[in-house]
């Protein structure tokens, strides 16, 4: 896709509006001292507990990419790992530059799309099941340390609905991998659904494609399972290295369990595509889910985990000018 994006009026409106609540909610936190940034450079004095953190959250990225690479093979795509290391990285890198955390998945689907003429559906494929994956591993390990650690939590009129919110991630996590492992392909309903649909619009036949892909792994389900459980381990490894940060930062009595209860729902909600890296969304999130087992800063915790993520995208942007003189076509929106 050649040229430039051309943005319009609205665009430029909705952005603006966008900016303007973030700001207003940053100034707020600010105010009232829920972001200090005192705080943030004192912990940065904290080495012992900042860079562990750091190290780990560091060699999750490598992971990332790992699980990606498994998900290729199981499609028959051979993609070389130095080249999926630098597709993740650039991932990383467009969603920091990027509104929301999904923007490079889009980023990668299109640059694996064109490494794999013919398949582009299976590409695609993998990044989406690549994102169900790392969901259904926040809701797994949310479920599971609310089930664990309930007591950790201060009692709030809200706290009773965050449970079944969570109970019911996890449920549907289950509902999931068991249609895939169990549904056969001449007996799935929604396959029948997106073929009937195809057939009253061809040029709905792509997501048929998708879907098949996904379906694919019904026959590498020790794939899945793998990539589950990387998954699980990749969030148990980001909700210690966020107690780390808040240990950094003076707060020395957070519960352990309950930090892996709201790390992973605080992570969702830097999904929500308003500002790049989830700032200001990501803040008042961490600030309100951290308020329920106790802590004050939250939003701090955030502040830091959101600088590294800064750095692994400077790291991404680095990776992408490198080969993007070598790449003529220019990304396309996600929007």
């Amino acid at each position: 896709m050649n040229g430039q994006r051309n943005y319009s009026g609205r665009q430029i409106l909705t952005f603006f509006l966008k900016l303007l609540f973030v700001g207003g909610l940053l100034y707020f936190l600010v105010q009232k001292g829920f972001i200090s940034l005192n705080d943030t450079r004192r912990a940065f004095t904290q080495w012992d507990k900042l860079l562990p953190a750091v190290i780990a959250m560091g060699a999750n990225a490598f992971l990332g990419a790992l699980r990606w690479q498994w998900l290729l093979k199981a499609q028959g795509i051979e993609l070389k790992w130095g080249r999926t290391l630098q597709l993740t990285f650039v991932g990383n890198f467009f969603n920091i530059a990027l509104p929301g955390a999904v923007s490079g998945d889009f980023v990668k689907a299109f640059y694996v799309g064109k490494e794999t003429q013919g398949r582009k559906s299976r590409a695609f494929g993998t990044i989406l099941f690549d994102r169900v994956a790392g969901l259904s591993a926040l809701a797994i390990v949310s479920a599971g340390a609310l089930s664990i650690g309930f007591n950790d939590f201060k009692g709030t009129i809200l706290l009773h609905g965050l449970r079944f919110v969570i109970s019911s991630a996890a449920v549907m996590v289950i509902l999931f991998y068991s249609y895939l492992f169990l549904v056969r392909e001449h007996q799935d309903p929604l396959l029948y659904l997106f073929r009937s649909f195809e057939k009253r619009l061809p040029k709905a036949g792509s997501l048929t494609r998708i879907y098949e892909s996904i379906r694919h792994y019904h026959n590498h389900r020790w794939v899945v399972i793998k990539v589950l459980v990387l998954s699980i381990f990749i969030h148990i490894v980001v909700g210690w290295s966020c107690m780390n940060f808040a240990q950094a930062l003076g707060d020395q009595n957070i519960p352990s369990l309950a930090t892996y209860v709201v790390v992973p729902l605080g992570l969702l909600v830097t999904a929500i595509p308003i500002m790049p890296a989830g700032v200001g969304t990501g803040h008042a999130a961490f600030l309100y889910l951290f308020q329920l087992m106790g802590s004050q800063r939250g939003a701090d915790v955030f502040t830091l985990l959101a600088l590294f993520n800064l750095c692994v995208g400077a790291v991404g942007g680095l990776v992408y000018l490198r080969f993007r003189s070598r790449e003529p076509e220019a990304i396309p929106s996600p929007s």
